[in-house]
Formats: structure tokens, sequence, C-alpha cells
């Protein structure tokens, strides 16, 4: 690891790793979606994003409808399964 790379913090677990191995989202108009480049944003890291406990805690955090919720845990699998 170098001296200069960003550490970030996973908001489900409060682990901390490297910035480029946490998948960065955000909540946009209540649903949840990749990072667009504006606005906060929040880290997942890989190991809560396959947990279905966490994720059932996240949706409950933000708040999210049924169909967001499926449309969030869809795209957690899909980044799971593509990489």
């Amino acid at each position: 690891m170098q001296k200069n790379e960003p550490i970030r913090m996973c908001i489900a677990c409060r682990v901390r790793q490297l910035q480029k191995e946490l998948i960065r989202l955000q909540q946009n108009r209540g649903n949840i979606s990749p990072y667009s480049g504006k606005g906060r944003s929040f880290y997942l890291c890989r190991i809560c994003s396959q947990n279905e406990k966490k994720v059932k805690g996240l949706i409950k955090r933000f708040r999210l409808s049924t169909d967001d919720s499926e449309r969030f845990v869809k795209y957690l699998k899909e980044l799971d399964k593509n990489g």
C-alpha cells in the first residue's frame, strides 16, 4: 500500500479499506444508485453487499420503498456477479 492511497469506511460494517476496494453508491431522490459524480456518496464493502442482513439494514436506514429495495438488491447481486 502506498502512502497516499485514500482510505474509506464501509457504511454497514464500519471497516476501513482502500477506496478502490469499496463500492461507491449514492442516494438520489429516494433510491440508491451508482455514484454519478455529483452530490454526497457512501461506500459499501463487497462482504456487506453479499450479506442479506446488512442489506436489509441499509434498506431500512434509507427508508426505501419495496420497488426501490428490490432494485437495490438486484443491483448488488449484479455487481457481485460481474465484479
